[in-house]
């Protein structure tokens, strides 16, 4: 008797192989995709709320609270930029980046986003 497989057993697992790697690649390509999508989102909700940490008065004893009034003011350097790299307990924006896109934080008056 004869031991290995046939040419028709070696076909018909190929075919199965090649079937599940078609269902199988894009969704784990969709599923990479929805994650950073998922990871931006929230770090742009987090520094949404850290912002709003600094226009606390100092005495709420949170990090980052500062009583800011001026929605116009830059947040990417100053007293303003280290309040708020403290709310978000991170050293720098470049821990919020994502794939290859940076976060834009902005001012108080204007939402952080990622450049496209």
């Amino acid at each position: 008797m004869n031991k290995g497989f046939t040419l028709v057993e070696i076909v018909i697992v190929a075919a199965i192989l090649g079937l599940l790697a078609v269902i199988g690649i894009p969704t784990i390509m969709n599923a990479f995709s929805s994650s950073q999508s998922n990871a931006r989102n929230r770090n742009v909700a987090e520094v949404e709320k850290a912002k709003g940490v600094l226009t606390l008065p100092r005495s709420s004893l949170l990090p980052g609270a500062m009583a800011l009034t001026d929605t116009t003011l830059p947040l990417e350097s100053g007293e303003a930029y280290t309040n708020l790299m403290s709310a978000l307990r991170i050293q720098s924006p470049a821990e919020l980046k994502v794939g290859d896109r940076d976060i834009a934080i902005g001012t108080l008056s204007t939402k952080a986003s990622y450049g496209n």
